[in-house]
């Protein structure tokens, strides 16, 4: 898995919303650590999202 066409995104604030924007997770799972995450392929609208916090 290359995991630099992925983002792990572990906030669920963040998560919220990434879903206003209708992107939907690949997954999502519990880290070794125990925490959730939800994995996105990471596109050119993804980063403008994370760009903009």
């Amino acid at each position: 898995m290359n995991k630099l066409k992925y983002f792990f995104c572990y906030d669920l604030a963040l998560k919220r919303k990434i879903d206003t924007y209708g992107i939907r997770y690949i997954t999502t799972a519990i880290s070794n650590k125990g925490h959730r995450f939800w994995l996105y392929e990471k596109t050119e609208e993804l980063q403008q999202i994370l760009n903009k916090r």
